[in-house]
């Protein structure tokens, strides 16, 4: 029997799932009436964002995602604020798992935007769907990624459990929660109580977000302090030369701001100035759709003001810079003399201090900061910065600020050292994440060239062979370089040819059973990347790279026919001096350490989860150096659960059976070889977990 416990490599957790409970059928069913709405409200936010717009096939789940794409890590940032705390461990991941694709996941214009700004078309952007079970499916299998990556409080109870049934692993890191979030997810703990131990690494921010998570259930073993990554802000920030039009100017960033905020802090600015002619306002308003409504705000404060996205600059007369361009925050605070923090007036929750803190610019925020209550706290204990209570405070005390250069300048040495002496979470996330992949060989991870020729496509690798076309994958061609290999599992013939001076096996795929008899190998139209080649050459790939004993994929092919049909084929590496085992027992036993091979290879297939279709001995293979593989993986997946092993091997043990009863010789003795293979398949018994 297989053991109740067997736990996958990969997510480092016994698996042995249920369907989903009552709370989250209810969760569900809430989530698809919300759909309508949510559509409804995404095409009305398109009028200001048009991506808000262009994006609605992705929010269902419709994302193309080409062959090289996938396989590799998704990483969720909703949007901008997620983004800049993800961006050193995204560059991170690019250099340290170079082989893996990295896709970014995001919910906002301004994310996607913020993102391309950052990596270009190194990193690939999706949008994510909304969490309803058609539209995460549909997203999942077009991505089908090996980890996933939630940052900060990006919990969607649908995706997290779509891929615990996937045993895709998933991490939440530089994970905060303030208590007043924490109270939200115990009003909703019978919808969140599954959530909590499918997270199979926790990397909290701060010492009181752990303690949080782990009250709400997170397991103790998968929950560490990693620290805040929004520390972690890498190379190029400090303070920056002001331009000659913003030279001798006693600079003030608002920074984020909302417009309750805007309301506040203009009708004074006028009266600052007056007394503070030097004084340059640096307005940079959240969110880009209302940059034309602060525009207009200034306009009716009778404030003139430079707009820094038409090329403006202040004149010496001017008191406000619309900073009205994304990306360009870090400037405005490198020349900044302090920093106003947006959303903290307003009741937001306030926003990500450590950019203005890292330029050396020291900051002052309102009340509202429960978002980061831990930061700003340790902010103003290190004199950093300083809470004020109102717009009338905000600027009186910038004006005492500015009154004391010398005390000014201390505080902005004290902001740069507050953000060095919190370095590090980036390392220990990442050291964490690599727990990942200690099973992993990524440089097993072949490449994917995807070709069109004919109307019929080929994925390949491009480090075996760039040179194939259609004919090359025809079964029935005559070729000189080809031999034929009996499968001798009564669907025909695969051949045995060179291409690029590899030996290679190609299989072309043929129906079984009384279908058969209709159609030999016609399949019922799919996607290209969906159809048995593509889906094979896929998971050989992935299995590789989790070092399990599998061919090469080198090729695959998907041919359409007519309106509703379609042909494939796939060619993997030949596996040199290796025999199935059927064919080995027709001329000799096996023996007792071949058989313990056997069992072993085949064990190390089940504890990845890997369910074999047709798990049977012409499928197991030996080379002469007494190694074990595994071949012919069509039809075959990662699945969760346990009762699908024991039915694998009695699978194969009735193949063992049935070429024993139909072959003159078959030297298979159940009695004294299942026990060997059995051996190897459970080394310690019931003992080993």
């Amino acid at each position: 029997m297989v053991s109740a416990r067997s736990a996958h490599a990969v997510g480092r957790r016994a698996l042995a799932l249920k369907a989903a409970g009552f709370s989250h059928r209810l969760y569900r069913l809430a989530i698809r009436l919300l759909l309508l709405p949510l559509l409804g409200w995404l095409w009305w936010r398109g009028r200001a964002e048009p991506g808000y717009r262009t994006s609605l096939d992705q929010r269902l789940g419709l994302i193309d995602i080409p062959p090289q794409g996938r396989d590799g890590v998704l990483l969720h940032a909703a949007s901008v604020g997620e983004l800049q705390a993800a961006r050193s461990l995204i560059d991170s991941l690019q250099q340290r798992w170079p082989a893996h694709s990295i896709t970014v996941s995001t919910q906002t214009p301004t994310g996607a935007q913020t993102l391309r700004q950052y990596f270009g078309s190194s990193v690939r952007h999706v949008y994510l769907p909304a969490d309803i079970p058609g539209a995460v499916r549909r997203f999942l299998d077009a991505l089908r990624p090996q980890c996933v990556i939630l940052m900060e409080r990006e919990l969607w109870p649908e995706l997290i459990w779509q891929c615990e049934q996937r045993c895709i692993p998933v991490a939440l890191v530089n994970a905060r929660l303030s208590e007043r979030s924490a109270r939200g997810y115990r009003k909703w703990h019978k919808v969140m109580a599954s959530v909590w131990p499918a997270l199979d690494l926790v990397a909290a921010a701060d010492q009181p977000s752990l303690e949080r998570y782990r009250d709400l259930g997170v397991p103790a073993d998968r929950i560490m302090l990693a620290g805040n990554l929004k520390f972690e802000l890498g190379q190029g920030y400090g303070k920056a030369t002001a331009p000659e039009a913003y030279a001798n100017r006693l600079i003030l960033v608002a920074g984020s701001t909302h417009a309750a905020e805007e309301a506040q802090i203009l009708p004074l600015w006028k009266a600052f100035v007056q007394r503070h002619p030097q004084a340059l306002l640096v307005l940079v308003p959240r969110h880009p759709q209302r940059f034309d409504e602060v525009a207009n705000a200034l306009r009716q404060h009778d404030l003139p003001f430079a707009r820094h996205s038409l090329g403006e600059e202040p004149s010496a007369n001017t008191p406000v810079v619309l900073g009205d361009t994304m990306g360009e925050l870090m400037r405005w605070y490198g020349m900044a003399k302090l920093a106003f923090i947006g959303g903290s007036l307003a009741p937001v929750g306030g926003h990500n201090a450590l950019e203005a803190l890292a330029c050396g610019c020291p900051v002052l925020y309102g009340p509202h900061t429960h978002n980061f209550d831990a930061l700003f706290d340790s902010i103003e204990e290190k004199e950093a910065g300083q809470r004020v209570q109102s717009a009338e405070q905000l600027l009186a005390v910038a004006e005492s600020w500015l009154a004391d250069p010398e005390k000014l300048e201390e505080r902005g040495r004290l902001s740069s050292e507050f953000v060095q002496a919190h370095k590090g979470a980036n390392a220990r996330t990442v050291e964490a994440l690599e727990g990942f992949w200690k099973a992993r060989d990524l440089q097993a991870l072949c490449r994917i060239d995807d070709v069109n020729l004919s109307n019929q496509t080929i994925w390949l690798d491009p480090d075996i062979t760039d040179t194939l076309t259609p004919e090359d994958f025809n079964p029935d061609a005559a070729a000189t370089d080809a031999a034929i290999l009996p499968t001798g599992s009564g669907r025909g013939q695969v051949l045995v040819k060179s291409v690029s001076g590899h030996q290679v096996v190609l299989r072309h795929y043929r129906r079984g059973g009384m279908v058969a008899k209709l159609s030999r190998d016609v399949f019922w139209r799919r996607t290209d990347d969906r159809s048995r080649a593509m889906e094979e050459f896929a998971l050989l790939r992935l299995l590789r790279s989790w070092a399990l004993p599998v061919p090469r994929p080198v090729a695959a092919r998907h041919a359409p026919v007519g309106l509703l049909g379609y042909r494939s084929d796939i060619m993997v590496e030949m596996i040199p001096g290796s025999r199935n085992a059927a064919d080995r027992l027709q001329q000799a036993p096996l023996s007792h350490d071949e058989w313990v091979a056997l069992g072993t290879v085949t064990r190390r297939m089940h504890d990845l989860q890997v369910f074999h279709s047709d798990l049977n001995c012409h499928n197991l293979l030996l080379d002469t150096n007494g190694h074990a593989w595994i071949v012919d993986f069509d039809k075959c997946r990662v699945r969760t659960g346990q009762d699908w092993k024991q039915a694998n091997l009695e699978r194969l043990q009735r193949s063992l059976r049935k070429e024993q009863g139909r072959m003159r010789a078959f030297h298979w003795s159940e009695a004294a070889d299942w026990p060997a293979f059995m051996q190897g398949y459970e080394p310690n018994g019931a003992q080993r977990y």
